[in-house]
């Protein structure tokens, strides 16, 4: 006998039923211009600039659920293809889907589509599960950003992680932690409802 999977519905199907294509798309546009928002939030550092970005990331995962998360960033990611300046310290275009930070855009895809699945199997309403779901779906983002690093400057992949991960890994911390309060919040303000 098959064991049944409990799924929860992600937060934005609290607000407003989401039936139709066109909500669908106004959804992501939204987010995908708060991410745009975030990303813009940064301190300019090479090869890798500190933003909100990746916070964005994850609570675009946890809100909209995996599959309209996974749309939003690659919508993300198209957009900024076409030259808007969506990335971090106002880039766009083919240039920095292929400098030296964009293993970190790949890895965005994959951090939001774990935190979506997460946040359909409920952890993010809880506060232990949700900052191991919240922590696991960011440190993917680095697996993507530090071996892109090491083959974009041909370094060894310790040497990538010492500059692309060693001096975030404080901030980040802070960014997982305060996606699962963000999280926590919305859900036990929503109960009280």
């Amino acid at each position: 006998m098959k064991a049944q999977l409990t799924y929860y519905s992600p937060f934005i199907n609290t607000l407003v039923p989401l039936s139709s294509w066109q909500q669908k798309l106004l959804t992501t546009s939204v987010a995908t211009l708060l991410l745009a928002i975030a990303a813009n939030i940064s301190i300019p550092t090479y090869p890798v600039p500190f933003s909100l970005q990746s916070l964005a990331v994850l609570l675009v995962g946890a809100f909209l659920g995996r599959k309209l998360a996974t749309i939003t960033l690659l919508q993300y990611l198209f957009v900024g293809a076409l030259g808007l300046p969506v990335f971090a310290n106002g880039s766009g275009g083919i240039a920095a889907l292929i400098s030296p930070s964009a293993g970190y855009l790949y890895g965005f895809v994959v951090s939001a589509y774990i935190a979506g699945y997460a946040a359909e199997k409920g952890y993010d309403r809880r506060w232990l599960t949700g900052l191991i779901a919240f922590a696991v779906a960011h440190q993917v983002l680095f697996v993507f950003g530090v071996v892109y690093l090491a083959g974009y400057f041909q370094i060894s992949l310790m040497d990538a992680i010492k500059m692309g991960y060693l001096p975030f890994v404080g901030v980040d911390a802070i960014k997982f932690v305060l996606a699962t309060i963000v999280m926590l919040t919305l859900w036990r303000y929503r109960a009280k409802k």
